[in-house]
């Protein structure tokens, strides 16, 4: 126990359980009383350490932190929390150890925390994080993934590290510098990546166990697992092996068992949706209940709506107003429709936006701005204090303004099926995301039908986040790296296929209309059964556009 067991917490009662823990195993099986001269209950404090495993002495004297004057002493208060823990220390460390190389096994559970979390009382860590791991210099990280680098520096040789932590960062901008680290240096073994299944009772997390060895690997093991019962019973998951040279710091899809020469196959197609069109995040005001108003009836030239900020019925102008949906309004080919508009206090032109003046207002708006002013100090104090200046009724962030105006591909931010529609009404959105095609050769119905297929959301599902439910996000990230066919409109049987496509696309976009019209009815049964057999035409061009075989059309299908 005191010659191979070690460890650190920050938590000075984890240490004490710890030490509990480790004392009643050892106890296991003993019966009888030992020798007097040898003590039972063998001392364990140079073995477990209360400290902070992830930052040392050396912040006590660093002279470039931001947030410190140079010179400037940290306080007996911060360093207290901080509670810095030197590993290479022989007298408080585990000095001997890292002398002689190193651990041969690094086990944890690292916390999941958000970098945005730790800025509120841990502003000078998250400081010195950022300074002296590489991990911490990409975006708005989660810390568990400092432990992975601290995990693997501490190894020896032929050591191993075993984490289980969240796979967010296999995608994720901020995991770029940790992928290419592992990469770089061959270190991963052994994956074992529980999808949507969770682990943590109590807590929605989604999760891995990551096995990396210190010296390079030629190949490593990925497992896939459907159900985490059967795969804690009987070991049931799927299973492959990666060669390690193929993995690389770009995001992390791993492709295994009977769909991977297909998935494999499409992501090698030379044209992303990225490559085809511009994709955009919905409108965010930073104050929805003030600026959304819900329920809405028209009167003459005003909007009659609910506001949430006052709990009460509103009357605005009509020139004001955007029509405004939320994700869950977002369906698969149906016609976008919504009761919800957005007070949007901006001019729009064809490729820019102003926010209007109070004068403006004042004499265009008047009914709106004296709403907004019943909500002024709300609207000031937003993101502390942020709009307390003459721009207090802006949004957040106005990003995206020119585009909500044209015709564009619509999706939300997350559905178990494949959900794009077309939108020509100018609706602004939240949690959803936009798709102007700007190849002029394709057509958005064309590229539509193709987004809402089986296979590309297979795809989809291959290669993007997961949450609970068989749900999947529709991330800028993920959706841009949808391969997309292309057509040689040369080629007259090639140009065919497009419009037929495009054809069929349309018949869908006016039955989902027609459905929506209509209250349950046998004439809506009819309608639902021609979409069916619509949508399977629609498929079997899909399939034979990207080259997919009888075999792999099972496949995607279940």
């Amino acid at each position: 126990l005191r010659n191979n067991i070690f460890g650190v917490d920050i938590d000075p009662q984890a240490v004490e359980i710890t030490m509990m823990s480790l004392y009643l195993k050892a106890l296991e099986g003993e019966r009888g009383m030992l020798p007097k001269k040898q003590h039972l209950l063998p001392p364990l404090s140079n073995n477990i350490k209360c400290g902070n495993s992830l930052i040392g002495y050396d912040i006590l004297d660093a002279p470039l932190l931001s947030l410190r004057a140079e010179g400037e002493a940290i306080s007996d208060e911060t360093k207290s929390r901080i509670n810095p823990f030197d590993w290479n220390s022989k007298s408080v460390g585990f000095g001997e150890i890292m002398e002689s190389g190193g651990f041969d096994c690094v086990i944890g559970n690292p916390p999941y925390v958000r970098i945005q979390a730790l800025k509120e009382w841990a502003p000078i860590e998250v400081e010195f994080y950022k300074e002296q791991y590489a991990s911490a210099r990409k975006g708005n990280y989660d810390i568990y993934v400092i432990f992975v680098e601290k995990g693997l520096s501490l190894l020896s040789a032929k050591g191993r590290l075993g984490f289980i932590l969240p796979h967010k960062f296999f995608q994720s901008q901020y995991g770029v510098p940790l992928r290419e680290r592992i990469s770089k240096g061959k270190h991963l073994s052994e994956i074992v990546h529980f999808g949507d299944q969770q682990v943590f009772e109590g807590a929605t997390t989604y999760t891995c166990l990551l096995f990396l060895d210190k010296a390079p690997a030629k190949q490593f093991t990925f497992m896939q697992v459907k159900d985490l019962n059967s795969w804690r019973t009987a070991g049931e998951a799927t299973k492959g092996t990666i060669v390690a040279s193929e993995i690389k710091r770009n995001e992390w899809n791993f492709s295994i068992g009977n769909n991977a020469e297909l998935l494999n196959r499409l992501k090698k197609f030379p044209v992303k949706l990225g490559d085809v069109a511009h994709i955009f995040v919905g409108t965010q005001t930073s104050a929805d209940d003030v600026f959304v108003l819900d329920e809405c009836r028209f009167m003459k030239n005003h909007i009659i709506g609910f506001s949430q900020s006052l709990n009460k019925e509103v009357k605005v102008e009509m020139g004001i107003v955007h029509p405004f949906l939320r994700g869950r309004q977002i369906r698969r080919y149906d016609p976008p429709k919504t009761s919800s508009f957005l007070i949007c206090p901006y001019e729009i032109l064809s490729d820019s936006h102003r926010l209007l003046a109070i004068s403006e207002m004042e004499s265009k708006f008047p009914l709106a701005l004296a709403y907004l002013k019943e909500n002024k100090s709300a609207l000031a104090m937003r993101e502390k204090g942020k709009f307390k200046g003459v721009n207090w009724y802006s949004f957040g962030y106005p990003k995206s303004m020119t585009l909500f105006q044209k015709p564009k591909i619509i999706v939300p931010d997350y559905n178990n099926v494949a959900s794009f529609t077309l939108d020509s009404e100018r609706h602004f959105y939240k949690t959803g995301y936009g798709v102007i095609v700007n190849d002029e050769s394709l057509s958005p119905r064309y590229i539509l039908g193709l987004l809402n297929s089986p296979l590309l959301f297979k795809y989809l599902t291959s290669i993007g986040t997961s949450l609970r439910g068989g749900y999947i996000r529709f991330w800028t990230q993920f959706i841009s790296q949808l391969p997309i066919r292309t057509i040689d409109f040369n080629n007259p049987s090639e140009k065919a296929i497009h419009d037929k496509l495009v054809s069929l696309v349309d018949r869908m976009l006016e039955l989902h209309k027609k459905k929506a019209a209509l209250p349950p009815s046998a004439e809506r049964e009819k309608i639902e059964r021609e979409i069916a057999v619509t949508d399977e035409k629609i498929d079997v061009i899909v399939y034979g556009l990207y080259g997919v075989t009888e075999g792999e059309k099972k496949i995607i299908e279940g």
